[in-house]
């Protein structure tokens, strides 16, 4: 698949819109399908999900935690593809810090897509780690006596919630 077909396939999760910022170059969009190539695993860890394909809980575990090492090394990669730098910080040796609104290493669209994609990783894995602790604890199946998993906070309802 081409970086233009890529791109196509791609646009359900890339065709955000914010005013006053560029979309996203060819050359970016090729280095954000390489990418998604290289990552399999959804934004949220499902346990469920890992223990219907399992023969061995322990085994598909350790499976997961060496593709979460893989997902780190492809987000990383991406971060120091020389495709995705800002053109300006290319140019410039020196001066004051960059900003965050496409003044730094990235332009906007690149970083917004970086932060997002880290945070997917990072939802992932406290998911997985989640699952870990339930599993050191031999509480695999009841879950409800240890506490819940939580992502934020609910000011409004006071409340810690998943996601």
């Amino acid at each position: 698949m081409t970086a233009r077909e890529e791109g196509v396939a791609l646009d359900g999760t890339l065709a955000l819109c914010q005013y006053h910022t560029n979309g996203f170059a060819h050359h970016e969009l090729e280095a954000i399908a390489e990418y998604r190539r290289q990552v399999s695993l959804r934004p949220y860890f499902d346990l469920e999900e890992l223990l219907q394909g399992a023969t061995d809980l322990d085994t598909a575990l350790r499976g997961r935690a060496e593709e979460l090492a893989r997902w780190h090394e492809a987000l990383t990669d991406l971060m120091n593809d020389p495709r995705l730098e800002n053109e300006r910080r290319r140019t410039r040796l020196s001066g004051p810090p960059f900003d965050e609104h496409g003044k730094g290493p990235y332009p906007a669209a690149v970083a917004r897509y970086l932060s997002f994609a880290a945070e997917d990783y990072h939802n992932h894995r406290a998911g997985y780690e989640y699952a870990i602790t339930v599993r050191a604890l031999a509480r695999l199946h009841a879950a409800v006596t240890y506490p819940p998993e939580t992502r934020r906070v609910d000011f409004n309802n006071k409340a810690l919630s998943r996601w």
